[in-house]
């Protein structure tokens, strides 16, 4: 599955260094990830001029029920350093999600 199929991806949410001067999905690559109760809050850096800004992934709340292991997942990955916003929504996790006896399994 795709990482959009998986996640809700926000828009950068805030500018680090106070200077925004267009920061977009397109012109800034993940840096660096930390993973809170409920989101992966990405470090996003445009490479001309270094200037940072976050951004979020949230688990679809139909796989709400596999929050935990698919955050873990996109805070493991290291395949997610150094792509767009744009790219990483299409990125392709080669994660399944299956259901058994009514509950959700995730699965590589």
């Amino acid at each position: 599955m795709k990482v959009k199929d998986l996640f809700t991806i926000g828009d950068m949410i805030q500018s680090i260094g106070g200077t925004v001067t267009f920061l977009d999905r397109d012109n800034c690559q993940v840096d660096n990830k930390r993973k809170t109760d409920n989101a992966v809050v990405l470090t996003l850096k445009r490479e001309s001029d270094g200037e940072e800004g976050h951004a979020y992934l949230r688990v679809r709340g139909e796989f709400s029920g596999i929050a935990e292991p698919l955050l873990d997942w996109a805070f493991a990955s290291e395949s997610l350093i150094g792509l767009t916003l744009n790219q990483l929504s299409e990125f392709d996790s080669n994660l399944k999600v299956s259901s058994l006896n009514g509950r959700m399994m995730l699965s590589r």
